[in-house]
C-alpha cells in the first residue's frame, strides 16, 4: 500500500488504512511500525463495504464507485492506473481546498475555481472584487458577498482546527496549517493575525520543545519504517531522555515498552 501511495499519490490516489480498533491500540502500532499512509481508527467501514476477511482492500474511483475489492497483495498497479482515469492531481496544500454543491454566476467563476484549488487569498480577492462592482446586479453582488463569507468561514475553521492540533500537542501539523494559511492570506487582516500567532508560537519555549521533539520523533519513525523498529531504539531512547514531558517522548517511551 505504501508503494502504491508513493507511485500514484501525486496523481490523486489516497491510501487510507482503516481499523475498527480504538486509537489506544492503533496509534502505538502506527508509531512502532512507521506507517506512512493515512490511518483511521474506530471505523465501521468494514460493515459498509461488506468486508468478510482481513486484510481487505477497496479501490474507489474518482466518481465514488467501487472499482475493485480483494486482498491488498492482489491489487496491481495496472488496476490502480485504470481506476485513476479522470482523477485530479493532489497538491501538498489540498486541505485548503473548498468544494461546492451548487452553481454560481459566471462572474464568480474565477473566485470559485481558486477556492476549489485551495487558493483562498486569490479567491477572496476575486469574490470581493465582484461584490464591489456597482455595474453588476444586486443579486450578483449579494452572491459574491456570500461566497466571500464562505471563504472566510473556511479559513477560520482551518485556523480553529490548527489550534485544536496544538492543544493535542500535534505541533508539526498545527504549525503547517497555520503557516500555509498565513502565507495564503498574506496582507489581509486574517493573514496578519495568523502571522502574529505563528510568531507567538515561535517564542513559546514549551511549544518549541514539543516541535524539536516531534521532528526528532519523525526521523526515528522514518528509520523504523525503513530498517525496523529495533534499529531506531537509540533514537527513541534519546528522545525520552532529551525531551521529557513532551508528546513525542511519551510516544517514544510507549514504543520502547512494546519492543
Amino acid at each position: 500500500m505504501q508503494e502504491l501511495q508513493d507511485d500514484f499519490g501525486a496523481r490523486g490516489l489516497v491510501v487510507l488504512a482503516v481499523s475498527d480498533e480504538g486509537d489506544d491500540l492503533v496509534a502505538p502500532y502506527v508509531d512502532q511500525n512507521g506507517v506512512g499512509v493515512r490511518v483511521a481508527s474506530g471505523s465501521g467501514a468494514n460493515k459498509a463495504f461488506g468486508v468478510a476477511a482481513y486484510p481487505s482492500a477497496v479501490l474507489i474511483d474518482p466518481e465514488g464507485k467501487i472499482a475493485w475489492t480483494g486482498h491488498p497483495s492482489s491489487l496491481t498497479k495496472g488496476t490502480v492506473e485504470k481506476a485513476l482515469k479522470g482523477a485530479k492531481a493532489r497538491a501538498l496544500d489540498e486541505f485548503m481546498a473548498m468544494s461546492f454543491d451548487r452553481e454560481f454566476d459566471r462572474k464568480l467563476a474565477s473566485a470559485v475555481k481558486s477556492a476549489e484549488a485551495g487558493k483562498l487569498g486569490k479567491a477572496l480577492t476575486a469574490a470581493s472584487r465582484v461584490a464591489a462592482n456597482e455595474k453588476l446586479t444586486p443579486a450578483q453582488r449579494e452572491e459574491a458577498v456570500a461566497l466571500a463569507g464562505e471563504i472566510e468561514a473556511h479559513a477560520r475553521l482551518l485556523s480553529e482546527q490548527a489550534e485544536a492540533f496544538l492543544a493535542r500537542r500535534d505541533v508539526l501539523t498545527a504549525i503547517m496549517v497555520l503557516g500555509t494559511l498565513s502565507k495564503e492570506l498574506k496582507g489581509t487582516e486574517a493573514g496578519n493575525a495568523l502571522a502574529a500567532r505563528l510568531d507567538e508560537i515561535s517564542k513559546d519555549p514549551a511549544i518549541m520543545k514539543e516541535v524539536d521533539a516531534a521532528e526528532a520523533f519523525e526521523k526515528a519513525r522514518s528509520l523504523s519504517a525503513k530498517r525496523g523498529a529495533k534499529k531506531a531504539v537509540k533514537k527513541y531512547e534519546a528522545i525520552v531522555k532529551k525531551y521529557p514531558g513532551t508528546r513525542a517522548a511519551e510516544r517514544a517511551a510507549m514504543i520502547l515498552r512494546e519492543l
